[in-house]
């Protein structure tokens, strides 16, 4: 410990962790949250495990969104200025380690080193995912659809992975059960990143959190990029310019693609879904459902940029 008065140790770890709860004064649909809850309930787990696990995978992520739009230079963030528009690089990138650190010390309480295990696991997927993403944007070709997935299921798929790690670590379920589970889990990282980078460039209302078109200025190589074949360098582009693009994927039929593409991502995970339900026998499966169809993606004609585009 350090040799000061607690006074000013307490002090500084208000400030540290400033910018951090403004992140997490900004709450998004809490996904996570939603997913562990229903885990737990095919899990059986105890309200104070799944409330546990509930907070522990919010902490990580906010953790990560703070880092992440630092990386991607993602000036707003649910509506407001990013961590680090508002507070610096330097509090933004300081302040971020809280999540992780306080929830890892919040899994420690547990006392199951299985979960710590999971947890780490977890995060260094996370930071490698990251990385291969950084390298790929920096450069000025596309990644292949597979390694695509591969990054999605990594930086994206750690947290879903946490999840049901922790939930097999604390009540285990058959061997089949949780191999159906993870397969869906890494195809649910998949699916959950397509959507992203669809609404990040062709849904209106999403504009309303993220500004227009943001990844059309060129952050990570995104799914529709992919499709279209066109590594996109970062540049700030006018809206003038980002609506000239979407016109030109839109008239090559890649929103149309991406649909189809998210969809039978969709049909997957729905395999998935009843495999591990018929091999869980008699555990409760609804709550998981439930998620599922509130995570699946159907447009509303009047939410498709490029119609309007076109109409």
């Amino acid at each position: 410990m350090l040799q000061s008065t607690s006074s000013t140790y307490a002090q500084a770890r208000e400030l540290w962790t400033l910018a951090f709860n403004y992140q997490e004064q900004h709450a998004g649909m809490k996904v996570r949250t939603a997913l562990t809850l229903a885990l737990a309930d095919i899990y059986q787990l105890a309200p104070m495990h799944a409330q546990t696990l509930c907070q522990i995978v919010e902490l990580f992520n906010t953790a990560s969104l703070v880092h992440d739009d630092i990386i991607d230079e993602d000036a707003t963030r649910r509506g407001a200025p990013s961590v680090w528009v508002k507070f610096g690089i330097a509090s933004a990138l300081v302040s971020g380690m809280y999540g992780y650190i306080e929830g890892l010390q919040k899994l420690n309480a547990l006392g199951d080193p299985n979960l710590i295990h999971a947890a780490l696991g977890s995060l260094e997927a996370l930071h490698i995912g990251q990385h291969l993403d950084t390298q790929l944007s920096a450069g000025d070709s596309l990644p292949t659809l597979d390694q695509y997935r591969f990054i999605a299921q990594a930086n994206t798929g750690c947290f879903f992975m946490f999840i049901l790690d922790s939930c097999q670590s604390l009540n285990p379920m058959p061997v089949a059960v949780y191999l159906a589970l993870q397969d869906l889990m890494l195809e649910l990282a998949v699916y959950y990143r397509y959507i992203n980078d669809y609404c990040d460039i062709n849904h209106t209302p999403h504009f309303k959190k993220k500004g227009f078109a943001p990844d059309l200025e060129g952050g990570p190589k995104t799914f529709l990029m992919i499709l279209a074949n066109s590594p996109l360098i970062k540049s700030k582009r006018t809206d003038l310019q980002k609506r000239r693009i979407i016109s030109d994927w839109g008239d090559a039929g890649v929103f149309t693609r991406a649909m189809n593409i998210m969809e039978d991502s969709f049909k997957t995970i729905e395999i998935h879904f009843e495999q591990a339900r018929c091999l869980a026998g008699e555990r409760n499966f609804s709550s998981l459902h439930t998620f599922l169809r509130n995570v699946h993606f159907e447009q509303e004609p009047q939410d498709n940029y490029y119609q309007s585009l076109i109409r």
